[in-house]
């Protein structure tokens, strides 16, 4: 039998050394960051699920310090909660947590992306990218309070922008290569100049 411990869809408590290595590779973390993550997740969701009220606690150690509302965490959680179960498992949380640190310009905007697709369909639409930008200004502390409608708008600026109509859906190689040539949109999502 060895000392395995299937819990969930194939979840185990073993990390496997292909497991280690792909997570490894997909993140910033180090193998020891990975292991000690591995332990403390299995440690404290010993059935091998994380649901909302354990990832608020995660949260609260890896958020960005200007996120004082944990505005993003609902949107953080349903992105990584893909099968939208109400839970995810340690290589979606790990996922997670490494993204937030993603280091070249492609890693950071497919990061972008990924937030914004909270249905998960490889797409974004424009009401995603607007409740994106919306939780975005608000940690900013740039919402406009008298025009709630900005992040919209800004959302519309964005598809135009990309040349994708407002009933449309854009992709993320549309996404990723459109930023990566406007200046402005490198800006807006965080990529630099």
């Amino acid at each position: 039998m060895g000392n395995k411990v299937v819990v969930r869809s194939g979840a185990s408590k073993e990390l496997t050394p292909q497991a280690l290595a792909l997570l490894k590779a997909s993140s910033s973390l180090s193998e020891e960051e990975i292991i000690d993550l591995h332990a403390a997740f299995w440690n404290d969701f010993p059935s091998g699920r994380m649901d909302k009220h354990g990832f608020v606690k995660y949260y609260e150690e890896i958020k960005d310090e200007n996120d004082k509302t944990n505005v993003l965490c609902d949107h953080v959680f349903a992105v990584f909660d893909r099968d939208h179960d109400g839970t995810i498992d340690f290589y979606e949380f790990l996922i997670a947590v490494a993204a937030g640190s993603p280091g070249d310009l492609d890693s950071h905007l497919n990061y972008v992306f990924e937030m914004c697709d909270v249905s998960g369909d490889g797409q974004m639409d424009l009401h995603e990218l607007a409740a994106f930008l919306k939780a975005s200004l608000t940690i900013a502390g740039k919402s406009d309070k008298a025009n709630k409608n900005y992040p919209k708008e800004l959302a519309i600026g964005v598809f135009n922008t990309l040349g994708v109509g407002e009933g449309e859906k854009l992709n993320k190689e549309q996404f990723i290569q459109g930023c990566k040539k406007d200046p402005d949109l490198r800006e807006l999502f965080g990529g630099g100049h």
